[in-house]
């Protein structure tokens, strides 16, 4: 049951009500709205993987800003959306054979988020392990030179993230968005220009 604070600010927030006015399923589009608006990686690229899906806010932002796209999508929950250009996978993402897609993609794209605890460096700590998981999978589903967007919760492992992603990319940027809520301590990741798979 949601508590009367977190209705409360959702009936309050000004990106809830814009997402609703757009049609979009949630207020995290806008993220990744703000995320292409400042490095315009989407509208070039071709194939998309994104992993955390659902309900498919980011799914939404991808289409509009580029209708001819294909993404690849993995969740273990059902997607709100349907779309000739989505293929939609409701399964654990960690436990799929990507060399069964026998193909790569420009962008991998996270949104990923286990259950949280409420305790601040146990989450953090859930949250990177997840994304040290991904980076794992980078030589098998992303091409040289493509890139790598991702959510993290700022915490102790984010420093030994970076440095393991500075060998991998060429470029590495922080971005906090507007539209994600100033108290949360949420940031995402921005690497550019994949080092590995060098032809």
């Amino acid at each position: 049951m949601k508590s009367k604070t977190w209705i409360n600010r959702q009936k309050n927030d000004h990106y809830v009500k814009k997402a609703k006015q757009l049609g979009y399923v949630n207020r995290a589009a806008f993220k990744l709205e703000e995320i292409e608006q400042k490095y315009r990686i989407i509208e070039n690229s071709r194939n998309i993987l994104e992993l955390g899906s659902s309900p498919g806010g980011w799914t939404q932002a991808i289409i509009n800003f580029n209708s001819n796209i294909n993404i690849t999508c993995f969740d273990l929950l059902d997607m709100k959306i349907k779309n000739e250009k989505i293929i939609f996978y409701k399964e654990d993402f960690l436990k799929y054979d990507f060399k069964n897609l026998y193909k790569k993609f420009d962008l991998i794209l996270s949104d990923v988020a286990p259950n949280t605890t409420g305790h601040q460096s146990t989450d953090h700590l859930k949250i990177s392990q997840l994304i040290f998981e991904i980076i794992n999978l980078l030589d098998d589903v992303l091409i040289y030179k493509g890139s790598f967007i991702f959510k993290i919760w700022k915490g102790q492992e984010e420093r030994e993230i970076i440095q393991k992603l500075k060998k991998l990319f060429k470029n590495i940027d922080y971005f906090k968005p507007k539209s994600s809520r100033q108290e949360s301590s949420e940031i995402f990741i921005v690497a550019r220009e994949y080092k590995l798979n060098e032809e």
